[in-house]
């Protein structure tokens, strides 16, 4: 009997100190929780996000998963101790960019290098080889690379990573491996934001500029630079009168506007809208047939070119600067035409929630749609371009 009540009293304690269902469920669930956290949560005051919407869609532990993971890789390939939070301007430093080969993303994401000019920091761009072009004028890039084999030519003080997405991260640790180095958007991952926005905080983080929340706000805007002999480029191109560009075409047949014609016929109808005497159709070669129909028409009040399929993304830029606005969809021409000063009125998917888009320095008005871009009407769009452009009143001495 004595031995029996030895064993039970050993069973007891080794019981107690086993973890229980009870300790390990919660801790397991605050794990999962902080891991979600530090994936959708933006932590400056002037970044507008949506965590909620994209957790209504996405398995809590799918995210914590992707978190660990992207954690893990930094950890096994002996990066954490080289991470920094901040980076001495006097460093000469490589940027990583290796997102979405898509130009709207592109320059949104990297738009707060704007704040970098004048600063005195030397930064060169490891980027993909579709996103060169659109970078290769850049006044704040001393160096444009598309292949690791010309960054490795160069010497670095660190490393400036756009996110911590595994592209990046292997980059790092096959290349780069001893070199310190910051990030931007951190684990960031998943819910819909507003890229220009989160660009700026994060470089006035990373770089200590010090600006304010407000500031950061008021300054944000996409950002491409663009050499003067692309601006000279398109001197033949232009008209010397006022004109109207209008981007046509797209991708996604719900981010596609398709009445265009349709809207030029109403402009062309509004007698008090003062529409410029030119318009002008841009472009890649998906918006051909838009052109196609859109020229089929006659006009009474302006005439119109196109130059879809016959511009780089810089060249339309420099188009586009020297109008007297922009009427697109949510797209790569659209945030293009943002790094200008040309006003624009831009039309938004229901999915695309523009005020994830826009910023203030924008000059947009922008159109939501409840549905697809060509659900939006046409008499909304003319409304807009009223504000935009004036009316003929307004030029009435």
């Amino acid at each position: 009997m004595p031995f029996r009540r030895e064993k039970r009293r050993d069973m007891s304690a080794t019981a107690r100190a086993r973890p229980t269902k009870m300790t390990t469920i919660p801790t397991m669930f605050r794990l999962i929780d902080h891991c979600v956290a530090r994936s959708t949560s933006i932590p400056y005051e002037s970044v507008p996000h949506d965590p909620a919407r994209y957790l209504a869609q996405a398995s809590k532990l799918t995210v914590a998963k992707k978190y660990l993971h992207r954690r893990w890789s930094l950890a096994l390939g002996g990066q954490t101790a080289l991470y920094r939070d901040t980076l001495p301007n006097d460093a000469r430093i490589l940027w990583l960019y290796t997102g979405k080969a898509n130009f709207g993303d592109a320059t949104m994401d990297m738009a707060g290098r704007s704040l970098l000019r004048g600063t005195g920091v030397k930064a060169d761009l490891l980027t993909l080889p579709k996103l060169g072009p659109l970078f290769e004028e850049d006044d704040v890039f001393a160096n444009v690379f598309d292949r690791v084999e010309d960054a490795l030519a160069r010497d670095y003080d660190a490393v400036l990573l756009n996110e911590f997405n595994l592209p990046s991260i292997r980059l790092k640790r096959k290349h780069f491996r001893h070199l310190p180095f910051a990030c931007l958007f951190g684990y960031f991952y998943g819910p819909d934001r507003n890229q220009t926005q989160f660009s700026f905080a994060a470089i006035n983080h990373v770089f200590g500029l010090g600006l304010t929340p407000a500031r950061l706000h008021a300054l944000a805007q996409p950002y491409l630079g663009c050499s003067d002999p692309t601006e000279r480029s398109v001197d033949a191109l232009v008209p010397e009168t006022p004109y109207l560009c209008v981007a046509v075409g797209g991708i996604e047949p719900r981010r596609t506007y398709d009445r265009w014609p349709e809207l030029l016929s109403a402009l062309d109808a509004a007698d008090d809208l003062a529409v410029p005497p030119s318009v002008l159709l841009l472009g890649s070669d998906n918006g051909r047939d838009a052109a196609d129909a859109i020229g089929r028409q006659a006009y009474a009040r302006f005439t119109v070119r196109s130059l879809v399929g016959k511009l780089s993304l810089l060249q339309s830029r420099a188009v586009i600067a020297r109008s007297a606005g922009f009427v697109g969809c949510d797209g790569g021409l659209m945030h293009v035409a943002h790094t200008t000063d040309a006003g624009s009125v831009t039309l938004f998917a229901h999915a695309e929630p523009m005020h994830l888009r826009l910023t203030p320095r924008c000059k947009s008005i922008g159109i939501q749609s409840s549905g697809a871009v060509s659900d939006i009407d046409v008499g909304t769009v003319v409304s807009a371009l009223r504000t935009k452009l004036g009316t003929v009143a307004d030029y009435v001495v």
